[in-house]
């Protein structure tokens, strides 16, 4: 299915460009893992308190220890594998969501740009530390009069840049096909109607 070793003609069809691949922030992943981290320096305090001060067995702490550490450690390869394998792809045709575990599940969730009425481009910020690091919710809207299908690009890192790339890439193809209208509106309240 790979022609020349091109891992793009997997994802696209034939005439089709790529055009974006993008992740969700690495944040997502660092704030599961320091929890985590601290989640096992709770446990492995008390652990210690319990079976080296209260109940005196060297070899039980050990064996714990090892449990503590083990299940921490499979949360958080869990954590980054989950956080790797979840790609928002956009080519000139349609706009696509992977989402794969690995030996438990995978979503595909696609949008045909050919089968689309009306187009919105809305981007949440939600709170001041996403407004530094420029991380927040890409919403893409088609017929929006039903409210029935959005497509949600979450926790992604440049969503001002994405989102404005995004609206132009509808543009050029409302041009191509004439028969759509695209909104694009940022977190405030301006609408930009094109």
């Amino acid at each position: 299915m790979i022609a020349n070793g091109d891992w793009t003609t997997f994802l696209t069809l034939e005439g089709e460009k790529l055009l974006l691949v993008r992740r969700k922030h690495v944040l997502v992943v660092i704030l599961p893992i320091l929890f985590a981290s601290f989640c096992t320096c709770l446990f492995l305090s008390a652990s210690f308190l319990f079976f080296l001060k209260i109940f005196f067995s060297l070899p039980l702490f050990i064996v714990t220890t090892l449990l503590i550490v083990s299940f921490t450690l499979s949360i958080i390869a869990k954590t980054i594998i989950d956080w790797y394998f979840h790609l928002y792809v956009l080519t000139n045709r349609k706009i696509l969501e992977v989402w794969y575990t690995p030996l438990a599940a995978h979503i595909i969730s696609d949008v045909l740009l050919d089968k689309v009425n009306c187009t919105e481009v809305d981007l949440r910020i939600n709170g001041f530390m996403n407004e530094l690091l420029d991380m927040g919710d890409i919403v893409i809207t088609f017929d929006r009069p039903t409210h029935q299908e959005e497509f949600v690009l979450s926790d992604i890192q440049e969503c001002g840049k994405i989102g404005k790339f995004l609206t132009q890439q509808l543009i050029d193809h409302q041009v191509k096909d004439q028969t759509q209208t695209i909104w694009f509106k940022r977190h405030t309240n301006a609408i930009l109607g094109i």
